[in-house]
């Protein structure tokens, strides 16, 4: 059987894992093997990132740094503006220039994808230029060019903690660290406690209710194994989400762990450059706390949708039982059925099977994926309600801290 290494980096890395090149790059020549990697995709940032990102970082002189420096092309997408390109092109600039003010005590790989004609498809965005970044950094894996088999994931608004290299790792899989926003801007702070207690509520109360996507997700905080990166064929190429949706492949076929320590410190900014995730979400906490200060008025996931999803988690369960028990309850079966229950319920049902291959499809096909929009259609049954009249009241026993 083929490696699955090799078959990834022939036939679906990005052109730049086999550029001769580039992946004999000056940053290169001063060590011939580097112990670890990290791969950062920047867009639109600061031109000291690096320092910030590093700054905790004692022994950087077996770390080989991959920066995608990346810009959307102009597609006529709407809101497009030339000034945040701009901007990239004088960050490239600033990290090509040998006394710039930046981090010069690691080994750094730029790969440009924001000049002209290099810039990504607008619909690809950050997902692709994370794609790219781990491409290369697993193909210097591959030539022995470094050291570790996994491959570091993180984001330019990130500050690394002084034990991140060094913290035991598992055998395999992907690692998740855990993290905490923050920032000088006392509004912004104030959003970002509340953008992580929801997350921290969502993580927890799938956890609770017997769901095994109970896991962050957020690009700053991985580290995946080289062969488990290869076997899920990378990054998708999207503009958003792609963090998300790597570990719901990588979830299907290898252990998630998630690390107790140490934290990474990202900066919380507010931000229109992606549809959803952390920036859009704090830009509507913000506006919430101007109408309610005490942020009593930012709602989340009604807790008992969590419940209604341990029942749907039960009655499939109970159908790939032999003999099969094909009941529904009136919301769940509402809710799978919005899912695309029928075209999977033949094949778990089919007791030439057995049950725990049947389990098995029906995890798969109720993935994290599934398991979001379950929470989401249970809306209709259970509006959203107060985070933190939730956690006061009805979700104690999660033991989340209020501050």
């Amino acid at each position: 059987m083929k490696d699955p290494i090799e078959q990834y980096l022939s036939s679906h890395a990005e052109p730049e894992a086999a550029d001769p090149q580039l992946l004999q790059a000056s940053a290169l020549a001063a060590k011939s093997t580097y112990a670890r990697c990290l791969v950062v995709p920047a867009f639109d940032e600061a031109e000291d990132f690096l320092s910030c990102l590093l700054r905790n970082i004692s022994d950087r002189q077996d770390l080989l740094v991959i920066v995608v420096v990346n810009a959307p092309k102009n597609e006529g997408q709407t809101g497009y503006t030339p000034e945040p390109t701009q901007r990239t092109l004088r960050l490239l600039q600033a990290l090509l220039t040998p006394n710039a003010k930046h981090t010069r005590d690691c080994g750094r790989l730029i790969i440009d994808r924001v000049s002209f004609k290099r810039q990504i498809p607008h619909k690809q965005g950050v997902g692709l230029a994370r794609k790219i970044a781990s491409d290369v950094a697993l193909a210097l894996y591959h030539r022995g060019r470094i050291s570790s088999p996994w491959i570091y994931q993180t984001d330019a608004d990130a500050c690394l903690p002084q034990d991140y290299f060094t913290t035991p790792m598992p055998k395999r899989g992907c690692a998740i660290f855990p993290h905490r926003h923050i920032s000088d801007d006392d509004e912004v702070n104030a959003a970002a406690r509340l953008y992580d207690l929801h997350m921290s509520y969502f993580v927890a109360a799938l956890r609770k209710y017997g769901s095994t996507y109970a896991h962050p997700s957020l690009g700053s905080t991985l580290s995946i194994h080289a062969k488990d990166y290869a076997s899920v064929r990378g990054y998708p190429k999207r503009s958003a989400g792609e963090d998300f949706h790597i570990l719901n492949k990588l979830s299907k076929v290898t252990p998630l762990t998630l690390l107790p320590s140490p934290s990474i410190d990202v900066q919380a900014r507010t931000s229109t450059r992606v549809p959803f995730g952390t920036g859009p979400a704090l830009s509507r906490i913000i506006e919430n706390l101007r109408q309610q200060p005490d942020g009593s008025g930012y709602l989340s996931y009604n807790y008992k949708s969590f419940a209604l999803l341990a029942k749907g988690l039960a009655e499939l369960d109970a159908a790939c039982q032999n003999p099969p028990r094909i009941e529904f309850s009136l919301a769940v079966g509402e809710i799978l059925n919005e899912l695309g229950l029928q075209k999977v319920l033949p094949r778990l049902s089919d007791t030439n099977f057995p049950p725990t291959q049947r389990q098995r499809i029906a995890n798969e096909w109720f993935d994290a994926l599934k398991t979001l929009r379950f929470l989401h259609l249970a809306k209709r049954f259970n509006p959203d309600k107060s985070l933190l009249e939730t956690l006061r009241f009805e979700a104690r026993e999660l033991l989340l801290v209020i501050e």
